[in-house]
């Protein structure tokens, strides 16, 4: 059998439904965010059966485990999505923005994105790093996504860093 490796566009939403199935609390609020409208929510992970784990070039972190809280902005006609992590002792993990292709309202307590693969992550020291130019290029060679999009992606991430 052949293996594909094919890049796709992923749409995830603000309860992580697609990603992460553990018992959770959610919560979400529309909010104003300076001049801006969006969601605000708060994900608390009740119990985890198996944290998620991360592997950056720069450090390991756990991200999900048992009593670990996510706070999330999506921002209205952003190409941002930002998540806030912490630990069980509410210690802040990192802050990951999704560089997106859009964020989409049509169910307010549950908005969602297009990730357009490059992503920033300031760990709680306080670094800044960008990440995955690897994919995004690897997107743009195999027509996942367009040449606008591939512009936009480094845009919005020059221009948050």
């Amino acid at each position: 059998m052949l293996e594909c490796d094919i890049m796709q566009i992923k749409r995830r939403d603000m309860m992580l439904s697609n990603i992460y199935k553990g018992y959770k609390n959610y919560y979400s609020k529309e909010k104003e965010i300076g001049k801006a409208t969006g969601v605000v929510s708060i994900i608390k992970f009740n119990e985890v059966d198996k944290p998620l784990e991360v592997h950056y070039n720069f450090k390991d972190a756990t991200i999900v485990d048992s009593n670990y809280t996510w706070v999330q902005v999506a921002i209205k006609d952003s190409n941002v999505w930002i998540k806030a992590m912490y630990d069980e002792s509410d210690k802040l993990i990192e802050i990951y923005i999704d560089v997106t292709n859009g964020n989409y309202f049509d169910d307010i307590n549950n908005p969602e994105y297009e990730d357009l693969f490059l992503d920033i992550i300031i760990p709680s020291k306080g670094h800044i790093y960008q990440m995955d130019d690897v994919e995004l290029m690897k997107a743009y060679r195999d027509n996942t996504i367009s040449e606008e999009e591939f512009k936009l992606s480094k845009i919005v991430c020059r221009n948050l860093i």
